[in-house]
């Protein structure tokens, strides 16, 4: 069942949907920077399920810094939603041929580049990068998820590390 929403979400959630409408046809991204703890995720599942029921999206990816912050955005995306998220793995090679939601850890992206981008390419995708600064163009991982998510029509940063 959804959560009401706090004020600033609500009206993060109004601004995102007003901006992503605004610059329909281009690949768009949104920044949330709110207080760890403050109530991102929740907000984040709150805009994509306007999305995907204003038919803007039919996918959600989910990538995010541990396994543990991963199970608990499943957890929250099945509750506020009703639709099931699945855990991937970097093992995982078929995910194009899953037809539900995902989400993985930063770390997870390195070997799936092809099969995310197959996703991004079929599919009207948000991705939600929680911690975004955890894709460093450094890190290992860096170019795997820029190149991996480029074909996303929408992605919603995540930041609560000033």
């Amino acid at each position: 069942m959804p959560t009401k929403l706090r004020r600033w979400q609500s009206d993060a959630v109004t601004k995102a949907l007003c901006w992503f409408s605004a610059l329909t046809g281009t690949r768009q991204r949104f920044l949330i920077n709110a207080a760890p703890g403050a109530g991102k995720t929740i907000c984040s599942i709150a805009l994509a399920q306007e999305m995907i029921e204003r038919g803007w999206i039919d996918r959600v990816i989910v990538v995010a810094p541990l396994k543990q912050v991963v199970s608990q955005w499943g957890a929250d995306f099945k509750s506020q939603t009703g639709r099931h998220m699945g855990k991937v793995e970097a093992s995982a090679t078929f995910l194009s041929s899953l037809g539900f939601d995902l989400c993985m850890t930063w770390n997870s992206i390195q070997g799936l580049e092809p099969e995310l981008q197959a996703i991004c390419s079929n599919h009207k995708v948000l991705v939600i990068c929680d911690e975004h600064h955890h894709a460093a163009v450094d890190a290992v991982w860096g170019s795997a998820a820029g190149s991996a998510f480029s074909n996303a029509i929408f992605r919603l940063l995540l930041t609560g590390t000033p």
